[in-house]
C-alpha cells in the first residue's frame, strides 16, 4: 500500500535513506543523514502540492518517494518537481520502485506538474534503468562532480514532461 508520509514513518524513511549514503555512489551526502534533519526535511513536505509517499507492507515502510519543489525560489520553474526515491535494500528488485514511481507521477499530473526530474549519481544503474523505464531523458551531466574517497562520479539529471 502506497501513503502519504506521517511522522511515525521517519525513522523508517531515514533508516533506508542512511543505507545509500552508506553504499556510497547513491547520493551525494557521504555521512548519514540525522533523524532531526529528517524531521526538518518532512515539514517542508506538504501533502496537498510536495508530499512523501511510503510504501508500507504490514505497517513495515519498504520504501518512499518525494515530490519536491525544484529551486523553489524560482518562481519560473514552480511547475518543475524534482523526484527522489529509495527503497529498502532487502527489498530491491520486488517492483517497490516501479510502483512508488507510478504513484508518484500519478499525483503530479493530476497536480498539473510539467516536468519531473532526478537527480542521481552516474553509476547508480538500478536508479537509471527505473527512471529510463518511465521515459526520463538525460538532460544535463556535471561531469566528475562527486567525489567519493578519491572516486569521481558524473551527476546526473534526468527529466520527463508530464
Amino acid at each position: 500500500m502506497i501513503t502519504p508520509a506521517k511522522p511515525e514513518h521517519l525513522e523508517a524513511i531515514n533508516n533506508i535513506y542512511n543505507q545509500a549514503v552508506a553504499d556510497g555512489l547513491r547520493t551525494a551526502h557521504t555521512q548519514p543523514i540525522s533523524l532531526n534533519q529528517r524531521k526538518e526535511w518532512l515539514s517542508n513536505h506538504h501533502n496537498n502540492t510536495h508530499p512523501v509517499f511510503v510504501y508500507l507492507d504490514n505497517d513495515t515502510t519498504l520504501g518512499w518517494l518525494s515530490v519536491s519543489p525544484y529551486r523553489a525560489d524560482r518562481q519560473a520553474l514552480n511547475e518543475v518537481i524534482e523526484i527522489s526515491y529509495y527503497v529498502d535494500y532487502d527489498h530491491h528488485g520486488k517492483g517497490i520502485a516501479t510502483d512508488l514511481m507510478n504513484h508518484g507521477l500519478e499525483f503530479c499530473r493530476i497536480k498539473s506538474y510539467r516536468v519531473a526530474v532526478a537527480i542521481l549519481v552516474s553509476g547508480n544503474e538500478p536508479s537509471l534503468t527505473l527512471l529510463e523505464k518511465f521515459d526520463f531523458t538525460e538532460g544535463g551531466r556535471i561531469p566528475d562532480a562527486l567525489n567519493f574517497e578519491d572516486q569521481y562520479r558524473d551527476h546526473l539529471y534526468m527529466y520527463k514532461k508530464l
